[in-house]
């Protein structure tokens, strides 16, 4: 992710909302809410059904750096809108873009129907396509990126139909797997070393000024801990005033797992009262490196890890995220509270940290939740038990860190009291008291200037050692491990770049078979040695036992593939790859997330203030005992580290500029192992313990004696108390060192020494400049200039001069305006002005060293002698050299040194820390004593001085060969730049000279630098420090502004067998990570003495007596012609206000210029009148060499004004570099038979067979019939693909730019002009125009008395306006950016070029992003002044100004110009009538003709009309056509043989074939984002050949009527749905239908009531009409979306008919009963007999059928029989009934000769319905009562109706009988 740009860009988010599947919940209306980023959120419309269709595209506009669009998290979510809010939510899912960029290879890829999921990823560039959604939710995203190309890579089964949509496969979810409910459980135990706050209110008081640093009291912080992952968030409690919090504490996030997204982030922050919380530090944790998903390499995630061992695959599960019990570091800002640490607190929040902040001690786990199980709470308490466990993750070891300094230079400012300070943690940190001191920070000193630019430290022979001595955990295993992986991928990336270097150079296969094979063996060798086992040690847990087998089980991978490469392998380039393979696989394991050891830190301080810092990772300094390939790659050896500031401003300069650059060598180990210590130098460890001499001036006695302290004066330190450690001894008594005296002497270090003087004069009004005063360079005023003396042993250089090499006037002189209360703080001018009344320059006067043994004795005398006193007013301010009338303290140093009194080396040092003093190491002051005791203060006591002492002193001699330099940057307003080059190599700094107005700078210089290398020779052998190459731009002022750098390693030779000659080599230079050029150079480094040679003085530069590079080093020239054919400029922009209007040209190639005469007038003729040019120049032979071409254009104004209005640089030349042939200088250049470029065009299939001819009606011969045959879209031509029938080529991308055509620059090239200062790659500079013309470079003979080649140029077209008549063919666009509110446009086209204008606003098509226009623009436009045509689409809108979506610009000249004949595209075949009549002026004999004569070549001879001789080839008709004639039916269009025959031949030469180009749309507001693509095609026709052919009808394919008659007669075995009120199981049965699109006009039968046996009669007819067109096989639906719409939206659907059974219900909603799908293009017969109608008569879900499947459109009579109905049953079919229907499609003529009405009504016609004889029981019961007594209840129940009557008239007479009995 530090990889990641930093660089602010425009960003365009894409996403297509597409369809979704199995939705849970029935009669839902589903919408989409896409959140992304923090505050961007989209709905899409709301749809209807569990499987609803969107189609909808939502964009969002970013304008971030990729690195903040990294952490964006995405959340889609679906919400059923019928419910409220709190119950909506059916589905939501997460990802975000960093877990798709950190993917293996930047690809996340899964094949589905729609597209591929795909990521491709270039330096910047990323795509994205997504179709994915929790609940099966398909999505297309595409994130696009400034400068880039899009690339969208089609699925081959794309192609099928959709309705065999894969719904399972497009979950987007690791292969296997499913979302499940999980818990995310982070246990935080414990935090230390938190960093002091401070109170709000004295922090407040403070930023008032109200308060000094003094007054700001720190307290402990109030610490909590947050907790963040896709989007979630979970706190711990606030742990009050404690920098050592104990939370024991669990959070519990729940998730969905996979999860898409991989970053974990922790935040300590500190709880304040009032305001917002402070970050105290953060740390991010990916969650690709604490699990996995079992990915055996880096193709693909998979759920299993695969590994193959001469056998069977072997199988091992990934694991889930598991992390600790483990420390985890935070980082941030400085720990000080002082006003630079306020201002970084943003870098507390994980932007580029760089302080250790404290670490807390967490676990992390993940766990699976059970169906149903209840959620665990946010919080909760972690047990005893887990605490107790923790406790041995916590056990501490002693570790030593010892860093040895060897230099401090590039130090950019001349600071005062420079130290470095090194910590690990708080060890070391001289400001935190609340830790044991260390010997830690260098002695201060100040900056001392290296007469160039830079300054440095003065360590000549004695080097300072730091040690610190600290205590962590013991996770030595891990990182050994991951040690051992970083060595060998270093080794193996090394070794690969000697391979392709070997490659490069052609050298002999064997020697590179032999290498590999070596570097194979290596790789064998090193991954079958064994890792660390994490098992046994005290602090490893789970995850370090998984991380080891997934390593293990990658190196036997490698191991093994690596024996089977060097086996099998036979070519280099595969081995290559194989290796680079081997390199990312390694990658993927060489991260160790639990890494608790903090970062060593180097802080440059001054004046107790943090300047700069660098961090190095401690694994990269760590010693193993065990093994060399466990050690860190620094360890022990010297490196160079380049400083930073500290900034959290991206934008800030300071990204950029080196404030200091160290060369140490360290060495980290624990103290158990520090007896193997040992730096491997030939220095002597050197050990001075210090302590300070105080005095205090009291009134009448002077000078007292105030005892011995250390240098705060703080702690009593009398020499008494000091002792010898053991192993160590005293070496000599004390003596006074006056060390610190250095800081005062500026010329310590020096050979030349430039002295400074300032003179100020005074006046008053209208008087003359009087002296005022004159003093030396540290501002005390001195009598004279013979005041200042030279030192003994030196010599003055010169006499004084007046330095005028700053800003300044011509004298020297700098002007100010002062008073008496002014002094110090005058604002200098460089010009004089009447009311300046103070004035001073500099002078300045060389001084050297001539005598160095007398300077050496001198220096030693005076340090003998010398005092060694500094003054000040106290002891807390600041001391000085001189004293003065108000010093009150005065002290001086005093020190004793120390030997080892045993043979321990350099392991000695470690004793130093042990018992050096009897006080106390942390010493309590008597005025703290009575103090609380959090209110007490403690202090460090001094630890001795550490050094290494070096007594030799080698002599060395650098050489730089700084040639020259290409494609710099622009850094003034001129569009040019003033460069030099500083190039500094330890303490030593030398400049070029300035090169005026270039960005191809020819320096051609040698420096030469003698330097005195105190040090290890062998180290400087084998660890050369790489020499600094800086660039900079030199202003008026004299002053320096930042081009960019580079470092380069420099030969090295120490051994007089060593001959090795430098070779000059092109080195990027960089700045803030960008590439702003190049330079060549070349450096060797010599040690001098008398057994090397030194090679001999460079020659020098005649003029300037400077050495230049010498032969043998610099490129070997030879003789060169150039030719140029300078066309003309287009398009140029005003410069400053004033619009160019006399250009001419000004071409620069090294040291030669060519200047073109002036344009007159450029708006009537912008072409060059004498466009040829010829030079003869010196130029390099190698192409490596090859100086850039300059091309820039000057406006030729009044009174003499010739400013640069443009410029381009041409870096790489070799395309222009030819080989003429003597005999033919341009002849049939180029013109060897075009290849077709299939990675370019969209490949079809092949024809038909020959032999086979096929029928096709003429209506479906359509111009669009062969645009999509020759897409290979065979829906929409039907059987065009299978006819033979030519095709033309449909280009991916732009004409111009595919592969043989070449931006058609075969005649000229148009070159970008631009302007204007550019001060890094972030900016652009200014577009300024466009250069028309080319060049061509070839070598001419050394001898200039032979004949030179014939020139190249010859025959040029002339270059006078042209009158064309333009033809624009529009077909279609697609992926529109949406304009309107509801993700739609209403796009339009608009063309223009120059002044004139075409707006088809009243041809909008309403609605969509995929329009299809089909139109044709006609324009007469005048060549060069109208080449750009602007073909625009804009957005319609009712009110207000229309929205432009997009644009696109064609270059017409270069078309016009090219040998291509792009004017207008050949066809296959001459046709002249048809679709596509031949359209051009002239017919293709006329053409050849022409051909011929412009080629100078024979006319052609015809023999009859089939046979024809051109150049001398003949040619025959019969060989083009002979499979064409038995092929084709239609070749009733062909034109004559003749023409035919020209037209083959025409195409046997460069040419432009029919075509349709692909060309994207820009916006000027998203630069580089393509907001669409418009596929086209341009046709030209220049007057002068004649007047053209009729253009193509491409007028968009329009449906017809049909109209579709189906009659339900009648059905069986429908099944019952109702059972009646006496038990009776029955249905109302009836039909409905409706075509897929037109459900708004289904229709029904009526009701069947009452079917007992499930049989139906119906007689019905259903009249379907619909919009319908043939070649595509698609219903055309056109409605309105709402009420309020203005236009129809038209809808395409496939032709099928959906026929239903329903159940009438009286009471309650009708119920569904089965139903039958049948396709009308491709529908299965039906059956005659009812016995023989089954499910196998309709296709199953794999499209089996045993009937025979027929288009409906192609039966002349209609289909009738039985048909099955079905029904889903548990997700498969089941037969639920039996349709007997008829169907047929009528044309709208037809239907208006055979009317007939809907059902039964009128016209009954064709045929006549009668009234279904339905049985008697067929009726509805509450309609006819009488009928339901007599068929529901009398025929059921007639018996015991009449055994009741029967009863009853018994018991009647029975009643009556008693009772008239007697």
């Amino acid at each position: 992710r530090l990889k990641l740009s930093e660089k602010v860009e425009d960003f365009q988010i894409r996403l297509k909302v597409i369809c979704g599947r199995q939705l849970t919940g029935s009669n839902i209306k589903p919408v989409v809410q896409v959140k992304m980023g923090k505050v961007k959120m989209k709905i899409t419309k709301i749809r209807k059904g569990s499987s609803p269709v969107w189609n909808e595209l939502l964009m969002y506009n970013f304008h971030e750096s990729l690195k903040e669009l990294y952490d964006y998290v995405v959340e889609f979510t679906v919400n059923n809108s019928r419910k409220l809010r709190s119950d909506s939510l059916i589905g939501s899912f997460k990802l975000d873009v960093g877990s798709i960029y950190d993917q293996p290879g930047k690809t996340l890829q899964k094949k589905h129907n729609f597209a591929n999921l795909i990521i491709l990823l270039r330096p910047q560039k990323l795509n994205i396509m997504l179709h994915c959604l929790t609940y099966q939710l398909s999505l297309f995203i595409t994130v696009h990126l400034a400068d880039s190309l899009i690339i969208v890579i089609q699925d081959e089964s794309a192609a099928k139909d959709e309705n065999e949509d894969d719904v399972e496969g497009n979950l987007l979810t690791p292969a296997g797997a499913t979302l499940h409910s999980a818990n995310f459980a982070l246990s935080l135990f414990s935090a230390e070393d938190l960093p002091q706050s401070i109170t709000a209110f004295k922090s407040m008081k403070q930023k008032i000024g109200l308060g000094g640093d003094e007054d700001v009291s720190q307290t402990s912080v109030d610490a909590y801990l947050t907790f963040k992952f896709a989007g979630k968030k979970r706190v711990t409690e606030v742990i009050k005033e404690t920098n050592q919090p104990v939370w024991n504490e669990r959070l519990n996030l729940p998730l969905k797992f996979p999860s898409m997204c991989d970053s974990i982030k922790l935040t300590l922050k500190d709880w304040d009262r009032v305001g917002c919380d402070d970050p105290i530090g953060s740390v991010t944790i990916p969650l690709s490196h604490i699990s996995s998903t079992g990915e055996a390499g880096i193709g693909g995630r998979r759920d299993l890890f695969l590994y193959s061992t001469n056998g069977p695959f072997v199988l091992f599960l990934g694991f889930l995220p598991t992390f600790g019990p483990s420390f985890v570091n935070f980082y941030g800002s400085p720990r000080e509270f002082t006003q630079l640490g306020n201002s970084l607190d943003e870098l507390n929040t994980g932007k580029a940290s760089c302080a250790y902040r404290g670490r807390a001690m967490m676990e992390l786990l993940m766990r699976m939740d059970e169906e149903g199980a209840e959620p665990k709470p946010p919080s909760q308490p972690v047990n005893e038990e887990k605490i107790a466990l923790v406790q041995k993750y916590m056990r501490r070891r002693q570790y030593r860190l010892v860093v040895g300094f060897e230099s401090a230079n590039l130090i950019r400012k001349p600071l005062e009291r420079i130290e470095f300070e090194v910590s690990m943690g708080n060890y070391g940190n001289k400001f935190d008291c609340d830790v044991k001191s260390s010997a830690s920070t260098t002695e201060p000193h100040n900056a001392v200037f290296d007469g160039v630019h830079y300054h440095y430290l003065a360590w000549t022979s004695k080097k300072p050692i730091m040690m610190v001595t600290s205590q962590w955990e013991d996770i030595s295993f891990r990182l050994y491990a991951l040690n051992l992986i970083l060595r060998i991928i270093e080794e193996l990336q090394e070794q690969i770049s000697q391979v392709n270097l070997m490659v490069k150079q052609k050298e002999d296969d064997i020697e590179i078979a032999s290498k590999i094979v070596t570097i194979l063996d290596e790789v064998i060798l090193k991954t079958s040695k064994k890792l660390p086992n994490p098992r046994g040690r005290t602090v490893s847990n789970q995850l370090d036992r998984r991380i080891h087998r997934q390593r293990v089980h990658m190196f036997e991978m490698i191991c093994q593939e690596a024996k089977e490469l060097r086996q099998n392998c036979t070519d280099a380039q595969e081995a290559i790859a194989a290796l680079h393979d081997f390199i990312q696989r390694l990658e993927l394991v060489s991260h160790e997330p639990q890494n608790s050891f903090p970062d060593v830190i180097i802080w440059m301080l001054s004046d107790n203030k943090r300047v700069a810092y660098t961090r190095i990772p401690a694994y990269d300094l760590l010693y193993s005992p065990e093994r060399q390939d466990y050690c860190g790659r620094f360890c022990s050896k010297p490196c160079t580290l380049t400083l930073k500031y500290p900034t959290a401003n991206t934008k800030s300069k300071k990204h950029y500029k080196v404030p200091a650059q160290l060369r140490i060598i360290a060495w980290l180990g624990r103290a158990k192992d520090q007896s193997n210590f040992e730096f491997h130098s030939k220095g002597d460890i050197s050990v001075i313990q210090d302590t300070y001499e105080t005095e205090i001036k009291l009134p009448f006695k002077g000078w007292t004696a105030d005892g011995y302290t250390d240098i705060t004066g703080e702690i009593p330190l009398p020499k008494s108390v000091f002792r010898c450690p053991t192993g160590w001894l005293w070496d000599g008594d004390w003596k006074i060192n006056s060390d610190l005296a250095s800081l005062y002497d500026t010329s310590l270090g020096h050979m030349h020494v430039v002295e400074d003087a300032f003179e100020f004069e005074m006046r008053d009004v209208g008087t003359a400049w009087q002296v005022r005063k004159v003093t030396n360079g540290k501002m005390e005023t001195i009598c004279d200039m013979g005041a200042i003396k030279v030192p003994s042993g030196w010599e003055w250089e010169n006499e004084w001069t007046v330095d005028t090499q700053r800003a300044c006037d011509e004298d020297g002189w700098e002007y100010a305006t002062s008073d008496d209360q002014t002094v110090g703080e005058l604002v200098w001018s460089t010009v004089e002005k009447v009311y300046h009344n103070s004035r001073k320059r500099r002078l300045v006067r060389s001084r050297v060293c001539v005598d160095h043994k007398a300077f050496k004795k001198a220096e030693k005398t005076a340090e003998l002698l010398e005092e060694g006193w500094e003054y000040a007013t106290t002891m807390g301010s600041e001391f000085h050299i001189d004293p003065k009338m108000l010093d009150l303290v005065r002290r001086r140093k005093w020190s004793r040194r120390m030997v080892t009194s045993d043979d321990r080396g350099s392991a000695a040092i470690f004793q130093l820390d042990k018992s050096i003093f009897y006080v106390h190491l942390f010493c309590v002051l008597e005025s703290d004593k009575k103090a609380n005791k959090k209110d007490r203060h403690y202090h460090k006591m001094p630890l001795p001085k550490i050094y290494v002492v070096y007594e030799s002193v080698w002599q060395l001699h650098l050489r730089a060969y700084i040639y020259q330099g290409r494609d710099l940057i622009a850094m003034d307003g001129d569009s040019l730049s003033d460069p030099l080059v500083l190039v500094s190599f330890l303490n030593h700094t030398a400049r070029t000279e300035v090169q005026k107005h270039t960005l191809n700078p020819s320096w051609d210089e040698t420096m030469m630098l003698d330097i005195k290398f105190y040090g290890d020779i062998d180290h400087l052998k084998k660890y050369c420090p790489e020499v600094s190459v800086e660039v900079f731009d030199s202003d008026d002022l004299n002053s320096l502004q930042f081009m960019g750098r580079t470092s380069v390693k420099p030969i090295v030779k120490l051994d007089p067998e060593n001959n090795q000659t430098p070779k000059l080599e092109w080195h990027n230079i960089t700045k803030a990570n960008y590439t702003t050029g190049n330079v060549l150079t070349a450096f060797e480094m010599i040690l001098k003495n008398d057994k090397i040679e030194m090679p001999l003085p460079p020659p020098l530069k005649p003029g300037v007596n400077l050495p230049m590079v010498p032969f043998g080093i610099r490129p070997v020239l030879q003789r060169t012609a150039i030719e140029f054919l300078i066309w003309g400029v287009r398009t140029m922009k005003p410069f400053k206000l004033l619009s160019v209007n006399s250009p001419s040209v000004l071409i620069q190639i090294g040291a030669v210029e060519l200047r073109t005469k002036i344009i007159k007038n450029l708006k009537k003729q912008p072409n060059f009148t004498e466009p040829l040019y010829y030079i003869e120049a010196n130029l390099p032979v190698d192409d490596l060499y090859f100086p850039p071409i300059m091309i820039r254009v000057k406006d030729n104004r009044k009174f003499g004004s010739r400013p640069t209005v443009g410029q381009h640089i041409i870096t790489k030349s070799i395309q222009y570099r030819i080989k003429p042939s003597v005999d033919q200088p341009q002849q049939d250049e180029g013109f060897e038979e075009s290849k077709d470029s299939t990675d370019l065009e969209i490949e079809v299939d092949p024809p038909a067979k020959s032999g086979l001819k096929l029928q096709i009606r003429e209506e479906e011969l359509d111009w669009w019939s062969k645009f999509y045959a020759s897409l290979g879209d065979g829906g929409n031509c039907r059987s065009y693909m299978e006819s033979g029938l030519d095709l033309i080529k449909v280009y991916k991308d732009e004409l111009e730019k595919q592969e043989e055509f070449n931006h058609f620059s075969d005649f000229i090239q148009t070159f970008q002009l631009f302007r204007g200062k550019v001060e890094n790659k972030d900016e652009e500079p200014d577009f300024a125009g466009q250069f028309k013309g080319t060049f061509r470079i070839y070598t001419l003979p050394e001898d200039s008395r032979e004949p030179s080649p014939p020139r190249y140029f010859q025959h040029l077209p002339p270059s006078d306006v042209v009158e064309v008549k333009v033809r624009i063919y529009v077909i279609r666009a697609f992926g529109l950016a949406p304009q309107d509110a509801n993700g739609l446009s209403d796009p339009y086209i608009k063309i223009k070029a120059g002044k004139k204008r075409i707006v088809g606003r009243e041809n909008y098509i309403p609605m969509t992003l995929e329009p299809t226009f089909g139109k044709m623009f006609e324009l007469d436009l005048v060549l060069p002044m109208e080449k750009d045509l602007y073909v625009e689409v804009f957005d319609w809108d009712l009110i207000g100004t229309d929205d432009k979506i997009g644009e696109t610009v064609i270059d017409l000249e270069n078309r016009y110009l090219s040998k291509f004949k792009a004017w207008c595209s050949l066809p296959e075949t001459y046709c002249v009538t048809g679709p596509c009549p031949w359209r051009d002026q002239m017919k293709p004999k006329e053409w050849l003709d022409d051909k011929c004569c412009k080629e100078g070549w024979d006319e052609p001879v015809w023999n009859g009309n089939t046979c024809v001789m051109v150049d001398g080839k003949t040619y025959k008709l019969d060989d083009y056509e002979k499979d064409k004639v038995r092929m084709i039916l239609h070749n009733h269009h062909w034109g004559p043989a003749d023409e035919r025959l020209a037209l083959y031949i025409l195409r046997k030469f460069p040419h432009v074939s029919e075509h349709v180009e692909t060309r994207p749309l820009l916006h000027d507001a998203l630069p580089n984002i393509e907001q669409g693509r418009l596929q086209l095609w341009v046709d030209m026709f220049p007057k002068s050949y004649g007047d053209p052919g009729l253009p193509y009808n491409i007028e968009p394919r329009k449906p017809s009527k049909y109209f579709l008659r189906m009659i339900v007669w009648n059905c069986s075995e429908i099944p019952m749905m109702d059972v009646s009120v006496l038990g009776d199981k029955m249905s109302d049965i009836y039909f409905k239908g409706w075509i897929s699109g037109l459900e708004h006009k289904q229709q029904k039968t009526d009701v069947h009531y009452r079917s007992l046996d499930g049989t139906g009669n119906f007689n019905w007819r259903f009249v379907f009409p619909f919009d319908y067109l043939p070649q595509e096989r698609m219903v055309h639906v056109a409605k309105k979306d709402h009420l309020w719409s203005l236009d129809k939206t038209v809808t395409k659907f496939p032709p099928v008919l959906n026929i239903q059974v329903w159940d009438n219900d009286l009471f309650g909603p009708n119920e569904y009963i089965s139903e039958i799908v049948l396709p009308i293009t491709n529908i299965p017969k039906c059956c005659k007999f009812q016995r023989f109608c089954t499910l196998k008569n309709v296709p199953d879900m794999q499209g089996n059928c045993k009937m025979e499947m027929v288009n409906l459109f192609d039966k002349k009579m209609p289909l009738k029989g039985w048909w099955p109905l079905y029904r889903m049953v548990d997700c498969g079919r089941e037969q639920a009934g039996k349709l007997e229907m008829s169907i047929e499609i009528l044309t709208e003529q037809e239907e208006e000769e055979k009317r007939a009405g809907q059902g039964r009504d009128e016209p009954n016609m064709h045929p006549k319905l009668d009234k279904p004889n339905r049985p008697a029981t067929s009726f509805a019961w509450f309609s006819s009562p009488f009928k339901s007594l007599r068929y529901i209840i009398w025929r059921k129940y007639k018996w015991i109706i009449l055994g009741l009557l029967a009863f009853a008239l018994f018991l009647t007479f029975f009643v009556m009988f008693i009772y008239s009995f007697p």
